[in-house]
């Protein structure tokens, strides 16, 4: 798993307005930090069920056929969330095969990943100074400020006889409030007295 982290320091010294009086205290003195978070997804592994053939007990993967990419190139969810059956398969379907009896499937554990994660990061602050040490601190941190989703893994049963689920993502995004790549939008707004 990879991680890419981007930051765009606006802040720091980067005023907006610094003329004194009350045009700077309105106005004047913001920070802004931006960060961008590109993740690749978790590796999972692919299994089967319902096929005709008798195997040998252990793990159930299938063949993974030559040349063909397990996962759908250019994948995106396609226009429709719900009904699960007509979101675009992550998974194709056309690159796995049932093992012949009593015979081992040939894909390996872990070798497919799922969706990847982007996750932008906004923080907007100002400070102003009451008496000596003392200071008022406004700030506003947003995660994920575009409702961007970042979705969980697929169904990675594979079934020839239903395939109305396979490699589909269902309703599964990543994390929740606290994680990082949770697909709603958090903002947190904190007033503080420093001293």
């Amino acid at each position: 798993m990879s991680v890419l982290t981007y930051e765009l320091p606006f802040g720091k010294g980067r005023k907006l307005m610094n003329r004194g009086g009350i045009a700077n205290a309105v106005l004047g003195g913001w920070n802004l930090a931006y960060t961008q978070t590109f993740q690749s997804g978790p590796p999972f592994t692919v299994s089967f069920a319902g096929s005709p053939n008798r195997y040998l007990p252990g793990n159930s993967r299938p063949n993974l056929v030559p040349g063909v990419d397990p996962v759908t190139p250019g994948w995106t969810i396609g226009p429709n969330l719900f009904p699960t059956q007509a979101q675009i398969s992550y998974l194709n379907p056309a690159a796995f095969a049932y093992p012949a009896s009593y015979t081992p499937g040939n894909m390996g554990r872990n070798v497919v990943e799922a969706p990847g994660l982007t996750w932008p990061q906004f923080s907007l602050s100002k400070e102003w100074v009451v008496y000596e040490r003392a200071k008022f601190i406004l700030r506003w941190d947003m995660n994920n400020p575009f409702k961007s989703p970042n979705y969980g893994g697929p169904d990675s049963t594979y079934n020839l006889s239903n395939l109305s689920s396979f490699g589909r993502i269902g309703t599964a995004t990543r994390g929740g409030f606290s994680d990082v790549g949770t697909a709603q939008p958090n903002h947190l707004l904190v007033f503080r007295l420093e001293w």
